[in-house]
């Protein structure tokens, strides 16, 4: 029987257990991870406005390089006071995507009523489609909260799957001086 050396074990798992506890995270707090997510894209934003106006005031990049930094340092302040101002524009986007998805599925059902094809089940799932699109244009929120929520569960499921793995393969790794038989 192997001690175990926990320096060694957190050196060759810590990013499987870290995936798995990001994952959890997401599953239990989407709105924190996706308000994190903004305000990091906002301090990035900052700091990029902040380099182009010194580089605009300090250099030969002139005008431009200033305006492009104000822009920039005036859209990460915006993006870092409303942190879930990502989340929602991406929701209505998407929103709006399966709306427009679900009305072009209602055409092609039209064309298939008007072919003389089987189209009730068509026009059905067109409809249930437009319908789900208006519920995420009302409620933007809830596609990023599920988006999130999908990711964290296979952000543990990579994690469980990778400490598995090295579970497995551990039986072949041999102790410092040992040598790996063969017949186990």
């Amino acid at each position: 029987m192997k001690n175990l050396d926990w320096k060694a074990f957190l050196r060759r798992e810590g990013g499987s257990l870290l995936t798995i506890l990001c994952g959890v995270i997401l599953v239990m707090r989407p709105d924190t991870a996706s308000a994190l997510l903004s305000a990091v894209a906002g301090w990035a934003l900052i700091a990029a406005g902040v380099a182009a106006l010194i580089a605009g005031f300090a250099g030969d990049f002139g005008m431009g390089s200033i305006v492009t930094g104000a822009v920039l340092l005036m859209a990460g302040a915006w993006l870092h006071r409303n942190p879930l101002m990502i989340a929602s524009v991406i929701g209505f986007v998407a929103g709006f995507w399966v709306l427009r998805q679900g009305l072009k599925a209602m055409k092609d059902a039209q064309r298939s009523k008007r072919n003389g094809g089987l189209w009730i089940p068509g026009a059905v799932l067109a409809v249930l489609e437009a319908l789900i699109g208006v519920r995420l244009m009302l409620s933007p929120l809830s596609i990023s909260r599920m988006v999130l929520s999908i990711g964290g569960l296979a952000l543990i499921a990579i994690g469980a799957c990778t400490l598995a793995a090295h579970y497995k393969s551990m039986r072949y790794i041999p102790e410092p001086g040992g040598i790996i038989d063969a017949d186990e």
